[in-house]
């Protein structure tokens, strides 16, 4: 027998199972709830868990052997993948992604962000998901947006390699550590596509950034690229392919068009924001496509902060006064995340410890013991970020003649977008109040949008047509967001 610790954000439950039934399976059997749409089946790839020490798994293809810890995702983790399957794609394995090039082919999507990157590896024999991992990019230690990335390759001679070697190599020990486990070799991975921003894209595949960042924001490329697997560095078959997805412009990357595309087409107006080092917004209007890029930095992502972490065990999650509030893995707080954060800045807005101008009383102490607090710099970095977001998508609304009222509804993609307490959000000032009832989050939907496109060639088709009829918005060349972002940085207390 072997005893599995089961944490969720209320208690700590231990079982015992007997080896070899899935770990799914177990946890049904004992009514402990996992949410897997497809029943079990290996196609969704909702039912991920995550495991001490191992990291994220499916639960219903992995099959305990020896005592473990597990940890359940949260409620409102839960209601994101219910959203997921609401909101996004979910096609059927069309069977035409392998390029018969070995016996047992597998695909990969990767969703390469500046902060972490997912990788979903799909049989392309049966169109099962095997497995969902990621990690945090390593890319990090030489800046935590592009804009520091694309200085580092600008001023260090070999910087452009060496960013690409970390990003290549650790993508590598992905793939070989599923070989390993699966027993397959490197030239069964016959195709991964790639969705990430257009700086991460031109890293990847060696390409000189720099352009992206000077007037007039030129990349080397925005369409979608494929490239022979001999030639990528990345451990596959030779003569597979490796294809990263088509991008709008230097700001608005393949990631946002991944996570267009898996929409579903239910809504007429709809507004779709996913928050990271930068703020990318597109706002649909019937057929039309409006896109922008705001520089909100990565305050949302916990970097520049002075308590500031990853949403990865230690961080505070959620806040609702010093006596409330939930950190991830029910462990001591080592500091805040970004939904924290804005927990927390609400709190402070709506207790009166921040005035209307931003101003910090005095500096908030959460846990003494760990020295976690909010400093006077932190809540200025919070006002730039969200006066940023909102006026970007002000202007969009503004420019396409629409007001909130007439917006369908407003999705929240990324990892940010997944833990974000909508009603915290609107009292700082980051979405409109008007709203507040139509706002959803769906999760990693660049991930979704790519995986989808590996099994599916109606996304690509979907994707063909986006570009059509898109049109961005170079925010740096308007008078009206200049005006904006200096109106929406103060705080305004909203009765929620």
């Amino acid at each position: 027998m072997i005893r599995i610790s089961v944490i969720t954000s209320e208690q700590i439950e231990i079982i015992e199972s007997s080896t070899g039934p899935s770990l799914l399976d177990i946890l049904r059997e004992r009514g402990i709830p996992v949410y897997a749409p497809c029943g079990g089946k290996g196609t969704c790839g909702k039912c991920r868990v995550i495991i001490t020490g191992k990291g994220n798994v499916m639960s219903c293809s992995y099959s305990p052997r020896h005592d473990l810890e597990v940890i359940l995702p949260e409620r409102n983790e839960v209601n994101i993948l219910v959203s997921q399957t609401e909101f996004l794609e979910d096609l059927p394995y069309t069977g035409n992604a392998s390029l018969d090039l070995s016996r047992r082919p597998y695909g990969v999507a990767i969703d390469l962000g500046t902060t972490t990157v997912v990788l979903y590896f799909l049989n392309l024999k049966t169109g099962q998901i095997e497995k969902i991992d990621s990690f945090l990019n390593p890319q990090q230690l030489y800046g935590a947006d592009v804009i520091s990335r694309i200085s580092y390759c600008q001023e260090h001679k070999t910087g452009l390699e060496k960013l690409q070697k970390l990003i290549v190599r650790a993508i590598n020990e992905k793939l070989d550590a599923f070989k390993t486990r699966k027993g397959i070799e490197s030239h069964d991975f016959e195709k991964i596509v790639i969705a990430g921003n257009t700086t991460m894209l031109h890293i990847l595949l060696g390409k000189d950034p720099v352009s992206i960042a000077l007037a007039p924001f030129k990349p080397k490329f925005t369409s979608k690229q494929i490239i022979e697997g001999a030639g990528t560095g990345l451990n596959i078959n030779e003569k597979g392919e490796v294809i990263t997805l088509p991008c709008i412009s230097a700001y608005v990357g393949a990631d946002i068009v991944a996570g267009l595309a898996a929409i579903k087409s239910f809504h007429k107006n709809y507004i779709f924001i996913d928050i990271g080092t930068n703020g990318e917004i597109a706002l649909i209007k019937g057929n039309e496509t409006y896109t922008c890029s705001t520089a909100a930095g990565p305050a949302f992502e916990g970097a520049n902060l002075s308590c500031g972490m990853g949403a990865v065990t230690g961080a505070i999650s959620s806040f609702t006064d010093p006596f409330n509030y939930q950190v991830i893995g029910n462990v001591a707080p080592r500091g805040i995340c970004g939904s924290g954060i804005v927990d927390i800045v609400a709190f402070l807005i709506g207790d009166g410890r921040i005035d209307d101008t931003g101003r910090l009383k005095e500096t908030f102490i959460i846990h003494a013991e760990n020295d976690i607090g909010i400093t006077q710099q932190d809540i200025r970095e919070i006002q730039l970020a969200k006066s940023a977001i909102f006026s970007g998508i002000k202007v969009l609304i503004d420019l396409v003649g629409l007001s909130f009222n007439q917006i369908d509804v407003l999705f929240l993609a990324g990892g940010f977008g997944n833990y974000i307490n909508i009603k915290s959000a609107i009292q700082i000032g980051l979405l409109p109040m008007e709203l507040i009832a139509r706002t959803t989050p769906i999760g990693n939907s660049a991930g979704i949008g790519t995986l989808q496109y590996l099994k599916s060639e109606v996304i690509g088709e979907k994707i063909t047509q986006l570009l059509k009829q898109s049109f961005y918005i170079e925010l740096s060349d308007r008078d009206d967001f200049t005006m904006e972002f200096a109106l929406n940085m103060n705080f305004e207390k909203q009765n929620i």
